[in-house]
């Protein structure tokens, strides 16, 4: 086995690995039955065996004749003590650490939430750099008004997103600033990058989203970010760390280190088997702001919350958000002869300062918790095998009405536009989701496997918008904190907290 890396795994990879209480080996209890055979054979057996020889004789005439248990076997194994441990074969283990990619544009969607969870008003949110919309020209903050020259500022995220994804060329016109600007895009490997930058040129303030800390692509992006930031003269930096699962531990180093001015300040220690931490130690050539804050909520792990704890120690940055999820320890990656990989917790991680936040998470300075609201669920009339055959284009009936609700409460069709009439909004819509799903396309191709797919899509819709943020509460603190100081956020936080409890 060669050792290949040290990493604090993603968190939302392993966190559902099941944990088994092992027994001391003179006591191991494998199955009843096997126990109770182990008992007579070591007793009454001609050959001299002891328990453990028995045991491994079993298992090896068992996966010599059924070579396929290694995986199974494997996997116990690793998983039996560790409940971050794992083991990968060959096929799954190959692709782990490689970059986000896809085929597409290279844009990620948003909008604005409405009632029902779903967003509509469909804008650009984010382009990828070196993807067919970063080569086009389009921009964060596009509005997206029309698509192959139809008409698609009515129409919610979903049906933007689902007609976007369902060809390979697409003509893209948006609204930037009241100028109406079209885009001819055609499709391609995108990698998806995993740290995002907003300017507010004003405050001289910039916001960085950090996905992980999975490949090392982040720190070059990283780097060139904080220097770009240094050369403009910024003074405050809030970094986005929520849903950030963890990484690399080594990545996470490194992105740290970019941040602390001083030389041979400890970043954070490991403590391995022997009990001794070992002390990593900036190179003192990291970019300093007059302020930093971090955001971090319950899904923030691992990577993210030792890089969070330890920057906050060293530069005074404020946390703030709501207590992390208490991933404090790390694995070592080996690959296996067999071409598999074995992941191994190893050691545990201290703070700067020596604090563990293993089963604890960490407590941010200023708690504050997202501002959710429950969707609001529309009651769906009556849509079955027999009314479906009503539905054309231009009809006005009970059935229509009742497809409508439906396309509206799966974000394709805005809730304020639901009637009872087929219109063009509703064709397009039906014809939408019939390319994704690979179903016969036509108003008038409605029928059993078409219902039963929408069916099956408004219930996992409705189940992933059970609620929604109108506005993001922890940046506005965030902003706060950095524009008004630290006890103005705290005041907002707390006056905030109040007002959901009333």
């Amino acid at each position: 086995m060669k050792k290949i890396i040290i990493s604090v795994l993603l968190c939302a990879v392993f966190c559902l690995q099941p944990v088994y209480a092992a027994a001391d080996a003179d006591d191991a209890v494998l199955h009843p039955a096997i126990d109770e055979l182990l008992d007579l054979y070591i007793e009454y057996s001609l050959y001299d065996v002891n328990r453990g020889d028995a045991v491994t004789e079993m298992i090896s005439k068992l996966l010599a004749e059924e070579p396929g248990l290694v995986d199974y076997l494997g996997e116990a194994l690793l998983t039996a003590r560790d409940e971050y441990g794992g083991y990968y074969s060959g096929a799954s283990a190959g692709g782990f650490f490689d970059p986000d990619a896809y085929y597409g544009y290279g844009i990620r969607l948003d909008g604005k939430p409405a009632a029902n969870g779903q967003k509509y008003n469909t804008v650009i949110a984010q382009v990828f750099g070196y993807s067919p919309a970063d080569y086009a020209g389009m921009k964060a903050g596009d509005e997206i008004i029309k698509i192959n020259g139809a008409d698609f500022s009515d129409f919610g995220m979903q049906a933007v997103s689902h007609l976007l994804a369902s060809g390979d060329r697409a003509e893209i016109t948006v609204n930037r600033n009241g100028e109406h600007i079209t885009f001819s895009l055609s499709k391609s490997n995108v990698f998806v990058p995993t740290v995002d930058l907003r300017l507010f040129e004003e405050e001289k303030t910039a916001l960085v989203k950090i996905e992980h800390f999975r490949e090392i692509d982040l720190f070059y992006d990283f780097y060139a970010i904080l220097k770009y930031l240094e050369d403009l003269e910024y003074a405050n930096l809030i970094i986005d760390l929520r849903g950030n699962p963890g990484g690399s531990f080594t990545v996470m180093l490194e992105c740290l280190n970019l941040l602390v001015t001083e030389k041979d300040v400890v970043l954070c220690s490991a403590v391995f088997k022997d009990g001794e931490p070992d002390a990593l130690v900036s190179t003192g050539e990291g970019v300093g702001f007059d302020k930093i804050c971090a955001l971090v909520n319950k899904t923030s792990a691992s990577a993210a919350e030792i890089f969070a704890l330890s920057l906050s120690e060293i530069t005074g940055a404020a946390l703030i958000g709501e207590t992390t999820y208490g991933k404090g320890v790390g694995q070592e990656v080996f690959d296996l002869s067999n071409g598999g990989a074995a992941f191994i917790t190893t050691f545990e991680i201290l703070s700067a300062n020596g604090n563990r936040y293993n089963k604890k998470g960490v407590e941010p300075d200023i708690k504050i918790a997202p501002d959710y609201k429950a969707a609001k669920n529309t009651e769906l009339a009556k849509l079955n095998f027999v009314n479906c055959r009503t539905i054309k284009k231009d009809a006005e009936n009970s059935a229509v009405l009742a497809l409508n609700q439906r396309l509206a409460a799966i974000g394709y069709l805005a809730p304020e536009n639901v009637t009872d009439k087929c219109a063009d909004e509703t064709v397009t819509a039906v014809e939408i989701f019939q390319r994704y799903h690979n179903l016969p396309v036509g108003i008038n191709k409605i029928d059993y496997t078409f219902l039963e797919r929408l069916e099956l899509f408004i219930s996992r819709s409705r189940s992933a918008a059970a609620h929604y943020e109108e506005g993001d509460v922890q940046l506005e603190c965030a902003f706060i904190y950095t524009y008004e100081g630290e006890a103005e956020a705290a005041k907002f936080a707390a006056g905030f907290e109040e007002v959901k409890q009333k």
